[in-house]
């Protein structure tokens, strides 16, 4: 089955994408997300120091003039304070008020806080506002120039611009550029290795929209250190001579018990940590990818301890976290025992797995992933993790779904594209749009069977990218890079 549960950590240096999003992380103490770029507006809610979103658009707001606040019926001062932000005593200095006690339909002036630029030699009004990203004009406005001359020593407010941020679960919302420090993340462009010769792996890595690969190294055991090793150094070199990160997978063996038994015991979690972090910076990999699949519910918050001690034992080499995570769906072992809101907090990425809505198994033929199943996925995700920390998984391959007529007995057969094309060109095959799955879809009957394919292909490939695009996601990763057909390559292009 190809279906992968996978922990990712990497550093942020090394070469990526040039691909990028950009994250506002808030600076210090609380800060308040509004309806719209006012803060009269409705407060969405409050985050923390260090809580962080994608940032989406910026806008001027209302810092470049006064702001009026017209007491209503309920207010106080210290409710009117909260609102925008300021405390009860600046409200009183600002409005001279001598006591708490306010009006209705009165009007309160609400004190702004202003970023000083002190005007320095050669300075214009096209370079400070380059400088702090605001145009000319609300310079112009804010500070009431009357001339675009300025004078060494001559002190301009800055006006505070509005961030729209990407809020779970969907939601959107507006925040004080000030409060926030904006960083660049560039996209992932992931692909797993797998099933392929030397050869191939080298040609892969000469992909130039790829920028991280991951090589099965690592497996669990039930002595020793619980983990045995097999990592490629000459791989990890040939890649980072591409510009390419290394993420070593480690799997389990889809063993619930076997991952209990380690998962479940400080002392084995702690000697498997031990062991990956020491190989890892002995083979100067950039990260790992734990594929932990099958694992029992009853081990759900030892998976997330080892997640954390983990990632707090790779810290000091500044290599980061991501985990991998099905699409939520009822079963208790492949999808219930992943406390999703929970690991989302530790990593730095959460890989949503979007193929196997018909896995190899299955009794009903269908999509290996339709567009609507991982587009609600992928929504029910985004509720309980930032839009900016989720990497899309997208297949490389898909399933011949052959259905005995006879007895109605349905068999499948993995396929790469390449096998596909092979399948619809020796069948005289046309393609046709299947709108329910937003795919590419063939079938024909030959010899008391019908035979089904729903196509992973350039267009269907497209329509996820688009999603990672329209959601603000992290990027994407596809298992596995050498079932895909060449063209796949050209919608691989991120225009932020």
């Amino acid at each position: 089955m190809f279906c992968l549960l996978c922990i990712c950590l990497f550093p942020t240096s090394g070469k990526a994408s040039s691909n990028t999003l950009y994250i506002g992380s808030v600076k210090a103490g609380t800060s308040k997300v509004y309806s719209s770029p006012k803060l009269g507006s409705t407060i969405l809610m409050t985050l923390k120091k260090g809580e962080e979103f994608p940032i989406i658009s910026s806008v001027v707001g209302d810092s470049t003039k006064p702001i009026i606040h017209k007491v209503k019926t309920g207010n106080t001062l210290w409710k009117v304070a909260n609102q925008y932000g300021v405390s009860v005593s600046e409200l009183q200095k600002e409005n001279k008020l001598t006591s708490s006690e306010i009006n209705v339909g009165q009007n309160l002036k609400i004190p702004q806080k202003y970023k000083i630029h002190k005007v320095v030699s050669g300075d214009t009004l096209w370079k400070i506002s380059t400088k702090y990203e605001v145009t000319t004009s609300d310079l112009t406005k804010l500070n009431n120039l009357r001339t675009v001359t300025l004078k060494v020593g001559q002190k301009l407010k800055i006006p505070d611009y509005y961030y729209q941020v990407q809020l779970l679960d969907g939601k959107k919302g507006w925040i004080k550029k000030s409060l926030l420090q904006k960083k660049k993340q560039s996209l992932i462009v992931m692909g797993w290795k797998h099933n392929g010769s030397k050869e191939n792996y080298t040609q892969q890595l000469k992909n130039p929209n790829l920028n991280v690969v991951s090589p099965r190294s690592y497996t669990l055991k039930d002595s020793g250190n619980f983990v045995s090793v097999s990592v490629d150094t000459k791989y990890v070199q040939n890649a980072h001579k591409q510009g390419k990160q290394v993420w070593q997978l480690i799997g389990n063996k889809f063993d619930p018990v076997l991952t209990g038994s380690i998962l479940g015991s400080t002392k084995k979690r702690q000697k498997l940590v031990s062991a990956l972090r020491d190989s890892l910076v002995k083979t100067k990999s950039d990260g790992i990818n734990v594929d932990f699949e099958n694992i029992d519910p009853k081990n759900k918050k030892d998976f997330v301890l080892f997640i954390g001690e983990l990632k707090k034992a790779l810290k000091p080499h500044d290599i980061k976290l991501s985990v991998d995570v099905t699409r939520e769906n009822d079963d208790p072992f492949w999808s219930k025992s992943l406390d999703r809101k929970a690991l989302g907090k530790i990593a730095d990425y959460i890989i949503i797995m979007g193929y196997d809505e018909h896995w190899g198994g299955s009794p009903v033929a269908g999509s290996v992933s339709s567009l609507p199943w991982i587009k609600e996925g992928t929504k029910l995700l985004m509720k309980e993790v930032p839009a900016h920390k989720i990497i899309l998984a997208v297949p490389f391959y898909t399933r011949e779904w052959v259905t005995d007529l006879s007895t109605n007995k349905v068999k499948s057969h993995d396929r790469t594209m390449a096998e596909v094309n092979k399948i619809i060109s020796s069948h005289g095959l046309k393609k046709l749009w299947d709108k329910k799955t937003s795919q590419n879809y063939v079938e024909y009957t030959s010899k008391g069977k019908k035979h089904q394919i729903w196509i992973e292909d350039k267009k269907s490939m497209k329509l996820r990218l688009d999603l990672v695009k329209q959601n603000h996601l992290g990027g994407v990763s596809a298992w596995y890079i050498g079932s895909e057909t060449p063209d796949i390559w050209d919608v691989y292009h991120f225009n932020q």
